[in-house]
């Protein structure tokens, strides 16, 4: 056998994962006896061919790469079992350039080690002289650079689709709990249409996301009064979500107040929680059966009042946004209606929808298309302010939830 025997270098002991965390027993036999059995083989035929041109000396260099892959191999476990766990900080990732160094170093040390062995035994000459010393290092460094680079890429490429994998288990799961939120906020939400003595009622909100934080409510009363609120709160998603159910709570506990002093127990509630940067604004009316409505607007944008008529109103009576100011205060207008008269309420979200050249739907386009459904019914006046801003934005994906309320007076109800 040729005494120019180049190292082997850390094909047994990188083939195994060097990030596993544990390993028992069966694992380290694995390493460190099937595998040296397995990988000697075509280090074996590598040199034997390369040193000789034939394999007639395979046996001999199977005997010396099995030797260079088993004390390798122990070298890396050595460093898995008392380097590692020393070196690394403890929030370190896979692939930690620490973790890379102590294996190539093992890998080298214990190449070196099996090429002293080799040398002082069955090789003698293995480090006869500065060029066969130079040939071993050289292979040796190549060999280690070659298998940890292989392994590594191996490593990161099973984290990658790991990460990959969680992340899709992950916005799934999220997609799934956002479809419960979204059906369990629409369950909260009353009916499309409602109707009663003397009124007509209808109401939808459509999120710009899964859900949203625009609501409206209706509120029945023991004398016969009936309360109308339409509550749009800062913000988008859950965060928005959240504390639009808290407004509904605390709104459904004070509504029979009134307009005004309802809107000051909740502003006074709110301002109690402190939920930085997060306010709301609503308008909360009041009808009684004889007539008369009781309006208060909490920031929100004014309502119209269509007339039988024909004429428009904007009753915009009440006071600041709920929950930015403790000390702020709340006032409400008595409007008479007649029968006939509709109230339309709506958030922000239909006048600020935006097309896609960036023009906003605005008021202006809002009265137009309610001036010739003055005299339809609330359930058609409402489709056709949907629509219209449906329309408007072509297409664009709405930057704001869009929440409509249509309250028609019918009447005093007959005795």
């Amino acid at each position: 056998m040729s005494t120019r025997f180049p190292a082997p270098s850390s094909w047994s002991s990188t083939c195994e994962d060097p990030l596993s965390p544990g390993r028992g027993v069966p694992t380290l036999v694995k390493s460190l006896v099937l595998r040296p059995l397995l990988f000697a083989l075509p280090f074996a035929v590598f040199f034997s061919y390369m040193n000789e041109g034939t394999l007639r000396s395979l046996p001999a260099y199977y005997v010396a790469t099995l030797m260079f892959s088993f004390i390798i191999s122990s070298f890396i476990e050595l460093n898995r079992a008392f380097v590692v766990p020393h070196i690394l900080p403890p929030d370190r990732g896979p692939g930690h350039p620490l973790e890379i160094a102590s294996y190539a170093v093992a890998a080298v040390v214990g190449s070196v080690v099996a090429g002293a062995i080799l040398h002082a035994t069955i090789a003698p000459s293995t480090f006869g002289s500065g060029r066969q010393v130079v040939t071993f290092l050289f292979y040796t460094f190549l060999f280690t650079a070659l298998f940890m680079g292989l392994i590594y890429a191996v490593r990161w490429k099973r984290l990658f689709a790991d990460r990959v994998r969680d992340e899709a288990e992950r916005t799934t799961r999220e997609a799934h709990e956002l479809r419960m939120a979204a059906e369990i906020q629409q369950a909260l939400l009353p009916p499309r249409q409602r109707s009663g003595p003397g009124y007509e009622a209808a109401g939808a909100s459509i999120p710009c996301r899964t859900i949203g934080g625009d609501f409206f409510e209706y509120f029945d009363f023991t004398s016969g009064r009936m309360g109308f609120a339409l509550g749009d709160v800062a913000g988008k998603g859950p965060p928005a979500a959240i504390l639009a159910a808290m407004v509904q709570g605390i709104l459904t506990t004070h509504a029979k107040d009134g307009p005004a002093a309802t809107m000051a127990r909740v502003n006074e509630a709110l301002c109690r929680r402190a939920v930085e940067a997060r306010f709301a604004t609503m308008a909360y009316v009041v009808l009684d059966p004889g007539g008369t409505l009781m309006s208060c607007s909490a920031g929100h944008n004014p309502g119209v009042l269509l007339r039988v008529d024909g004429s428009v109103e904007r009753p915009d009576r009440g006071g600041l946004v709920l929950g930015a100011f403790e000390s702020a205060t709340y006032e409400e207008e008595a409007i008479a209606l007649r029968s006939g008269d509709t109230l339309v309420l709506f958030s922000d979200g239909v006048t600020d929808a935006e097309n896609a050249a960036g023009e906003q739907y605005g008021e202006e386009r809002l009265l137009a298309a309610l001036a010739p459904e003055a005299r339809h019914a609330p359930e058609e006046i409402l489709e056709r302010v949907l629509t219209d801003v449906r329309t408007f934005a072509a297409g664009q994906p709405p930057a704001d939830d869009v929440t409509v309320l249509v309250i028609r007076y019918g009447g005093a109800a007959p005795v």
